[in-house]
């Protein structure tokens, strides 16, 4: 087990080389979507711990009912996302993150790695760069149309 100090270095190291390794995939200059998305409420995330690794789009409104209305409207592209993510895909209407915050999300998640130990980074990075690029692919699709719905459903 790992004292608050220890864990937190951990992670900054993780999140330093990550960034690092992530340059082969997206260019020196480049940075990852994430919470730059353009739409209110829709978020492209990292999530790692002591269990798995996920990539996620996640609509988080604080209101279940816009929340839900959007990821109806956003699950109308699921054959689209298919053809670009493959296979392994999850929608979930009511994913809850560790945080406690409930949201609809699409995600892929790698079970069995663990944040903390350095022997699984290369698998995590791999899988967080690979399957990240095909999430913003996906989304830099069907960003018009979502954007659209969200402005004129406000």
């Amino acid at each position: 087990m790992y004292s608050k100090d220890e864990a937190a270095k951990i992670r900054k190291e993780f999140w330093i080389a990550f960034d690092v390794y992530s340059r082969k995939y997206i260019g020196a200059y480049r940075k990852w979507l994430l919470y730059d998305t353009g739409i209110k409420d829709f978020v492209l995330k990292f999530e790692i711990n002591r269990s798995f690794a996920r990539v996620l789009l996640s609509v988080e409104n604080r209101s279940e009912d816009k929340r839900f209305d959007v990821f109806v409207k956003l699950k109308e592209y699921e054959l689209l996302y298919n053809d670009i993510l493959g296979e392994g895909w999850i929608w979930d209407e009511q994913l809850t993150l560790e945080t406690g915050k409930e949201v609809c999300a699409l995600y892929k998640q790698l079970d069995g790695v663990n944040i903390y130990k350095k022997d699984n980074w290369t698998e995590i990075f791999d899988f967080f760069a690979i399957e990240m690029l095909k999430l913003e692919e996906s989304f830099e699709e069907v960003k018009p149309f979502i954007e659209e719905f969200v402005k004129s459903n406000n």
